[in-house]
């Protein structure tokens, strides 16, 4: 980016924090989208079982809650989990071929 400044390029950049963006990734459409990515059937089992049967439980002083059972997210603290969350967005539209044709406005639409 430094070097393209230097040559009097306007830089533009979009940072997003999406807040417990790993907790909503859908199992069932990152399950679709392995497939889809012809991931190998065994692999996308494995997924599916890694996903699968996990509960969460909360606890408040000496009270514990009923475990729920988790539907959606990925497990945090994974080493595969930034894996799987690059592969559930890998199909978000990009501009960057569009960037060469705009001269004053850069527009984000989500």
């Amino acid at each position: 980016m430094a070097v393209e400044h230097n040559r009097g390029f306007r830089i533009v950049g979009v940072f997003l924090d999406i807040e417990k963006t790993f907790d909503r990734v859908w199992h069932f459409g990152l399950l679709f989208k392995l497939i889809d990515n012809q991931i190998p059937p065994a692999l996308v089992r494995t997924v599916a079982s890694f996903l699968k049967e996990r509960d969460f439980y909360v606890t408040v002083e000496d009270a514990t809650s009923d475990p729920r059972p988790i539907s959606a997210g990925v497990p945090q603290g994974s080493c595969l989990s930034p894996c799987l969350y690059a592969v559930y967005n890998d199909d978000i539209p990009t501009l960057a071929d569009q960037f060469q044709d705009w001269e004053e406005e850069v527009v984000l639409a989500l």
